[in-house]
């Protein structure tokens, strides 16, 4: 592989090129990178028309511009268009700065302009070394999304990384438009999402609602499910305790936007995942290390001792999970009203349980 040095004013960007967006956040800090350490990788082009155009390489080329280089290092490959199109739409759709609408449309078009060589999904996820699955996601999102809701997809420079405020993931993206039928209250439902900052878990439960309520303004439902008071899942045998006064302490890891609705005096819905059984009102909300559960917290969990508390825990969170530092927390609870249909049928089993 030749590296040269070529006049930057003399590249010019392609024509060809499937990007739709660019991420200007993104070129400002490679640019401030190029300032510092300059351009690790050279760019790809090809001649054309006695000037150059970018294959591989245009954030690169934007950034450098950016920064004030007048020259910067490039291979220079002749290229027919075919194979300038291939090359960008497997390089771009192995790129993380690139969404995932853009992705499924750089796939899609290697199916429709080179069928012999990418004749279906498996040989494109072959090629580019992902998954059949994230290929389908890919042109799901390009082709089911409505395209106001294409706009909010956060580009992500790295998966996993916070989205950017006023975006959504392609996936919350896609789930809007499976589960919201009617056209204007997708896109409605899409800006909320980008203008709030909702947690994956509250996400569900907000999509659930308004899959239910059709009337209700979709800002009113949000507000009304992350204002809510987090439910409470209990096992069989625990909801048992709970309906005979046994449990009146339960002790779990809450994300931080759950414990900002909780606290003494609020009423929880305590279900067996589902349906609900019970409700329960809060009396004392506490962080406390495993370490100092003491007697009297592992009787109040079900009528335990200590020792049995430790193996109960265990059970449900793992073999090992009992760590001493571990903080969790602590609510206390008294029991306001039981459901009579779910009451009864735990009244049966608690029976059966002392029958035994």
């Amino acid at each position: 592989m030749h590296v040269q040095l070529l006049e930057i004013k003399g590249i010019e960007p392609s024509k060809l090129n499937p990007r739709q967006a660019i991420n200007e956040e993104g070129i400002k800090e490679l640019a401030e990178s190029i300032l510092s350490v300059g351009v690790l990788q050279p760019i790809l082009v090809r001649p054309l028309d006695g000037k150059y155009e970018v294959v591989v390489g245009e954030r690169r080329l934007r950034a450098s511009i950016l920064a004030g280089l007048k020259k910067i290092p490039a291979v220079v490959r002749e290229m027919t268009d075919d194979e300038v199109i291939e090359t960008m739409l497997i390089e771009n759709a192995q790129r993380e700065e690139l969404n995932d609408v853009e992705k499924g449309n750089s796939c899609i078009k290697l199916k429709e302009i080179f069928p012999n060589k990418y004749p279906n999904d498996k040989a494109i996820s072959e090629k580019l070394g992902v998954t059949v699955g994230t290929i389908k996601n890919w042109i799901s999102v390009a082709t089911k999304v409505p395209r106001e809701i294409q706009e909010l997809i956060a580009t992500q420079e790295k998966r996993g990384d916070p989205v950017p405020k006023g975006t959504i993931t392609s996936q919350v993206a896609l789930r809007i438009s499976k589960s919201i039928k009617e056209p204007k209250r997708k896109v409605e439902v899409a800006r909320v999402f980008a203008e709030r900052t909702i947690p994956v878990h509250k996400a569900r439960k907000v999509m659930k609602e308004l899959v239910k309520t059709t009337d209700e303004p979709v800002a009113e439902v949000v507000d009304r499910v992350l204002g809510a008071p987090p439910e409470f899942p209990f096992r069989l045998h625990h909801a048992i305790a709970v309906r005979e006064g046994l449990k009146t302490q339960t002790s779990r890891f809450l994300r931080p936007d759950d414990l900002e609705n909780l606290a003494p005096g609020v009423v929880v819905t305590a279900n067996i995942w589902e349906p609900s059984f019970a409700t329960l009102k809060v009396i004392s909300v506490e962080k406390k290390r495993l370490g100092d559960f003491t007697e009297e917290d592992a009787k109040r969990e079900g009528g335990y001792t200590l020792a049995e508390f430790k193996e109960i825990w265990e059970s449900i969170h793992g073999k090992g999970s009992w760590n001493i530092n571990s903080k969790v927390s602590v609510v206390v609870f008294r029991l306001e009203n039981s459901e009579p249909a779910v009451d009864r049928y735990l009244s049966e089993t608690f029976q059966t349980t002392l029958d035994k």
